[in-house]
């Protein structure tokens, strides 16, 4: 999605000198110097941001000044190669592989290996499981790995539900996919019997004009339930699981083989929205999404499909900016009774990157330093709305916070169920990202597939992914110089 992830840039100014301390050990030459922070606002808003600089200001004594910014992504390559007027970028959509095999990136290794204050922990040791790994890679002229990024966000998706409409209705919230269809018909028949139609509530809310791949979030966990975690490594690889060769690895997208459980994935979800429009609210697939939020924060809908940053989004509806019902992410429903549950990563691609040519390079390492405190940690999540960062949160107190059925929910899953990612170190993913996503050159088919039943069933879906991969490979292996 265009999330309106947050960038953060800080931005060396000489004009004060401030005497301050880091958030851990080590010397940093540029202590002195203040910070400006540039947010690009989005679904994490920017009172996080507003409260984490105030923060660092008091417990440092070194100022922090933030603005925002809603173009970098358009400018990094520009800013990384030809002065940089930041100390920091933060945002989704970075190609952080690519920019540090030129050279464009400050090497972070001695920032993983500071502690951390207060929590009796070094930085490498203060990340969720999977970011150490997934923060790594080759630079220019390096025979080895070095860390040239800090994992931003861990992130959690599928089905918001609005908790007193379901505890008004008696609605229980399903555990597993027939238990969620079965709830979708009750829904639907109760709204039917109601005798107001118009006015009846419906199952759920979404847009297929730009937000549809939110459904991703049910589809992926349901594929990696099928399919194992060995499946999905397999398929990040980008390499033939039988020969270990990249010039077939167009057969991870094999619909007969290795790509079978996605498959079945999307057809679970056809089976639930394709087949039964009814279930969704009308012509959701040429719906955009403020109509769809829309829906659901007046009481129309039960459900919608979203992520981590979905209450932000959700309150930005109404006229004082605040939900007036309480609302929960469930677990995704499991694809059978037998499955274990998982929980999608979302946005865990998102970095936290220095620039090598920054004017504040240690001022910028003690800042990412500091957000790996429990306090920062905290901050996040309460003025964000739910969202949590990429740092291990088993040590902070986050009772308070759980108040928040929202808060609570997503904690939840992110700490009761089995983490995985679809990011990728394989140069196939880092020179062809947009290629070999899943579904392959960045084309969906929720909205296709509602508008063309016919044209978009499980078998013919598959069966052209498999031959978009095939007939393209050659160029996206020339791309990635493999061979």
């Amino acid at each position: 999605m265009k999330k309106k992830h947050l960038c953060i840039f800080l931005l060396s100014a000489s004009l004060l000198t401030l005497v301050g301390c880091s958030g851990g050990d080590g010397d940093s030459g540029s202590k002195s110097q203040s910070v400006a922070v540039c947010v690009y606002d989005g679904g994490y808003g920017t009172s996080w941001i507003e409260k984490i600089a105030k923060e660092y200001e008091e417990d440092t004594g070194i100022k922090v000044e933030w603005t925002a910014d809603d173009s970098i992504l358009d400018r990094i390559e520009d800013q990384l190669k030809n002065g940089c007027d930041y100390d920091i970028i933060m945002s989704h959509d970075i190609n952080w592989q690519n920019f540090a095999s030129q050279g464009l990136l400050a090497s972070l290794d001695d920032l993983y290996e500071r502690n951390v204050e207060g929590r009796n922990k070094k930085f490498k040791d203060s990340l969720v499981s999977g970011a150490l790994e997934m923060s790594k890679c080759e630079g220019e002229g390096e025979d080895e790995e070095h860390f040239y990024k800090v994992c931003y966000t861990q992130g959690a998706g599928g089905l918001i539900y609005n908790v007193d409409m379901f505890k008004e209705h008696k609605w229980t919230v399903p555990t597993t996919y027939s238990e969620l269809v079965t709830l979708c018909e009750q829904i639907y028949q109760e709204g039917k019997a109601s005798g107001r139609d118009e006015k009846s509530i419906v199952p759920l809310a979404w847009s297929g004009i730009d937000r549809q791949y939110y459904w991703d979030y049910l589809v992926f966990e349901w594929w990696a339930e099928l399919a194992g975690q060995d499946k999905i490594n397999a398929f990040r690889d980008f390499k033939d699981p039988s020969t270990g060769k990249y010039s077939t690895g167009y057969e991870v997208y094999n619909p007969s083989t290795h790509y079978k459980e996605f498959i079945q994935a999307y057809e679970m979800w056809y089976n639930l929205i394709v087949a039964h429009p009814e279930y969704s609210i009308k012509d959701a697939y040429s719906t955009n999404l403020a109509s769809a939020k829309s829906a659901f924060v007046n009481g129309e809908v039960a459900m919608i499909p979203y992520a981590q940053w979905g209450k932000y989004e959700l309150q930005q509806v109404t006229d004082n900016n605040s939900l007036d019902f309480n609302i929960a992410m469930m677990k995704t429903p499991k694809a059978n009774a037998s499955s274990n549950s998982v929980n999608y990563m979302v946005g865990f691609g998102d970095s936290m990157i220095i620039p090598e040519n920054a004017l504040n390079v240690d001022g910028a390492k003690d800042f990412l330093l500091y957000l790996a405190s429990a306090k920062a940690c905290k901050t996040f999540v309460k003025e964000s709305q739910g969202a949590f960062l990429a740092f291990d949160y088993s040590d902070v107190d986050l009772e308070e916070l759980q108040e928040d059925t929202y808060t609570k929910s997503i904690y939840d899953k992110l700490t009761t169920s089995t983490d995985f990612t679809l990011a990728s170190k394989s140069p196939l993913a880092v020179w062809t990202s947009n290629s070999v996503m899943p579904w392959v050159t960045n084309e969906y088919y929720y909205a296709s597939a509602c508008k063309e039943p016919s044209k978009y069933t499980s078998s013919i879906v598959g069966t052209n992914i498999y031959n978009i991969a095939k007939e393209n490979w050659v160029v996206w292996c020339r791309s990635a110089n493999v061979k």
